[in-house]
C-alpha cells in the first residue's frame, strides 16, 4: 500500500488524501448518527437568514460532502488523464453537487421530524374532511382530517349541528374542547325545518 503511495505524482496524493479523510469523516458521523452521538447543531456555521434551526448551507456535514466529491473526482480526473485544472474543475463542481444535495437531504430529513409542539388552537377557523361520521348535538366524537401545522392529521372531533357530518364532507373548526379535541360545524349548515 505504501509503494502504491509513493508511486503517486503530488496532485493525485492531494486529491486522495481529501477523498479518504474527508470519507472517513463522512462514515465517523453516520456512524456517531446511529448510535445517537451526533449532534447536528453545535457545529455547524449557519448561513444569515437561518437562526431558528441551526442549520445551514455550510454545516460540518454538507462541507464534508463537498471534499468527497471534490477529492475522489479529482483523483478519478487525473488518473483519466486529464490536467491538474480540469481535476480542480470538475472537483468543485461535483462538490458543490454534493454539498448541495447533502443540504437538501438534511433539510428535509429535519422537516420529518416531530417537535412536539403541537398547538391544537392554530387548527381554529381551519376546514378540514370529516373521516369518520360525527355524531349530531355533541352525542359522540368522530374524526376530522386536516392540515395543521404543516402536517396532514386526524384529529378527534366533536359538532353541536342539529345533523351528523358524515365522510367527505366539509367542516371548519369552531373551537377546542380540551386540548386537542375539536368542536367542529358544518362548512355549509343545511337549514333547520
Amino acid at each position: 500500500m505504501t509503494e502504491w503511495w509513493h508511486a503517486l505524482l503530488l496532485e493525485k496524493q492531494i486529491f486522495y488524501a481529501i477523498g479518504i479523510c474527508s470519507l472517513a469523516v463522512l462514515l465517523l458521523q453516520m456512524l456517531l448518527s446511529v448510535f445517537g452521538m451526533g449532534h447536528d447543531g453545535h457545529a455547524d456555521f449557519t448561513t444569515p437568514g437561518d437562526h431558528d434551526s441551526g442549520l445551514g448551507l455550510f454545516s460540518i456535514r454538507t462541507v464534508t460532502g463537498f471534499f468527497v466529491g471534490f477529492g475522489w473526482t479529482g483523483a478519478i480526473l487525473l488518473n483519466q488523464g486529464y490536467s491538474i485544472y480540469a481535476a480542480i474543475a470538475g472537483g468543485v463542481a461535483v462538490g458543490a453537487g454534493f454539498l448541495f444535495a447533502t443540504a437538501f437531504l438534511i433539510l428535509n430529513l429535519l422537516r420529518l421530524q416531530s417537535s412536539g409542539n403541537l398547538d391544537y388552537r392554530n387548527a381554529i377557523g381551519t376546514v378540514g374532511t370529516v373521516y369518520s361520521t360525527i355524531p349530531a348535538a355533541e352525542a359522540g366524537g368522530g374524526q376530522l382530517e386536516l392540515v395543521l401545522q404543516g402536517r396532514l392529521m386526524m384529529a378527534e372531533a366533536y359538532t353541536k349541528a342539529a345533523q351528523p357530518l358524515k365522510p367527505g364532507s366539509k367542516a371548519r373548526v369552531a373551537d377546542l374542547i380540551g386540548q386537542s379535541t375539536l368542536l367542529v360545524e358544518p362548512l355549509n349548515p343545511t337549514p333547520n325545518a
